[in-house]
């Protein structure tokens, strides 16, 4: 039976609730953030695969909603370098549903709802106010602590909550901690996969460890330790090493003037680290290297002379949305026994060409100029994720990561002290 018509039902009755609370609750100046941050919960609380579809489809038509709704409401102008980056992502989703509908007209639908979101995300968070801005950083926040009190549950329990289906139980293996001993199984909270899950958490804390004056300290350094614990219960390097290169990004853009300093003390210490833990670092790296995730990551980068030697048509405009699988039919794809990508620089290049990865990283660059560095924080979190995982067309990651990117197109003010209003 279909899931669609309940999912729109369910859809419209969530908007519905949400636009009565928020009119009655949520102060004006408040409620286009109090959207996303709904819009992300509903996201990020359903995005496991154990969920009912009827609830998937309910929760992604329904944040579109909220973001529609979020949308129209009056808010801060638009200006140039937000038009830009919102301008470079609906014409990047364009460009993949034009090919889409003609590689793979079964996945017109799922482009479309990203698209959406990923539009909708972007376009919300260049018109927020400063009061919204707020109420979107705590919800975020909370967002994260929630998910890490339902990750410490299942750590315990052994079973996601509240979906209850964990990855050894589709897969023929299991996925094993390697930043903890023991042989543990990594967490995955709501959203059904290590990497979404520790994504969540590294946005909620950047986010927290740049709310310096609003938040007293050791209210930040007790939410942040809580946030990065999660993040090793996730079991995910990638993870860790993106919220070390936003942490870099933070120490070198703190303060105009002294970056070249920060930025050296950084190097420095890595430095001292590398010579002190030489032995460690060596076991850990030789880990890695042999492990499964580094070597079908590095075959998929094996396979970019492959994806160039197609046709040119395909080769600038990719083969669709959706045709990842028909490319491993192809044999373009390493033939290890995964079927997983885990770098989204390949996957669009084989599913929107060229001028698809041309247009993801124009947005990058346009955003990584901004002089906010919670922004740039942000946005470089996502830079680090981009070889390890392929999170555009899951709907919360491209949420989160359309609205960073939109966050630095927004105006810097004169307050240097900007950056602490989203918590």
């Amino acid at each position: 039976m279909s899931t669609t018509g309940p999912g729109v039902i369910a859809a419209g009755l969530i908007v519905l609730a949400v636009m009565v609370v928020g009119a009655l609750l949520v102060p004006s100046a408040a409620r286009r953030g109090a959207l996303l941050v709904v819009a992300l919960g509903l996201l990020v609380g359903t995005a496991s695969s154990a969920a009912p579809e009827s609830i998937r489809t309910g929760a992604v038509h329904g944040a579109i909603g909220l973001l529609a709704v979020a949308a129209v409401l009056p808010g801060a102008p638009v200006r140039r370098r937000g038009g830009v980056v919102v301008g470079l992502t609906a014409t990047s989703f364009g460009l993949a549903l034009v090919t889409t509908a003609v590689g793979y007209p079964e996945a017109i639908g799922l482009t479309v709802r990203v698209g959406l979101l990923a539009v909708g995300a972007a376009w919300c968070l260049l018109r927020v106010t400063e009061t919204d801005l707020r109420a979107l950083g705590v919800g975020v926040v909370v967002l994260g602590l929630l998910e890490v009190a339902l990750g410490v549950v299942e750590f315990v329990t052994g079973d996601p909550v509240p979906w209850g289906l964990r990855h050894r139980d589709v897969n023929a293996y299991v996925l094993v901690n390697t930043l903890l001993p023991g042989g543990l199984e990594r967490v995955q909270g709501t959203l059904g996969h290590p990497i979404p899950y520790g994504v969540v958490l590294c946005v909620a804390f950047v986010v927290t460890i740049t709310a310096r004056r609003r938040v007293p300290g050791p209210v930040r350094v007790l939410v942040g330790s809580a946030l990065v614990a999660g993040m090793l219960l996730s079991g995910s390097r990638s993870i860790v090493l993106a919220a070390v290169l936003a942490v870099a990004v933070l120490i070198v853009s703190a303060t105009e003037g002294r970056g070249v300093v920060r930025a050296a003390a950084a190097l420095l210490g890595v430095v001292v680290v590398v010579v002190v833990f030489v032995d460690e670092l060596g076991v850990a790296s030789d880990r890695f290297l042999s492990s499964g995730s580094y070597e079908n990551r590095a075959g998929t980068l094996r396979s970019v002379p492959r994806l160039l030697g197609r046709p040119f048509a395909e080769v600038l405009f990719g083969s669709g949305v959706g045709t990842v699988e028909r490319l491993y039919d192809e044999g373009l794809f390493p033939q290890d026994g995964f079927w997983v990508l885990d770098n989204q620089l390949v996957t669009t290049l084989a599913t929107q060409g060229v001028i698809g990865v041309a247009l993801m990283i124009a947005v990058l660059v346009v955003a990584l100029a901004t002089r906010d560095p919670l922004a740039r924080a942000l946005c470089a979190v996502f830079v680090g994720m981009l070889v390890t995982f392929d999170y555009v067309f899951w709907p919360s990651m491209t949420v989160l990561a359309a609205g960073a990117t939109a966050l630095a197109g927004r105006p810097t003010g004169p307050d240097p002290h900007r950056p602490e209003s989203l918590a």
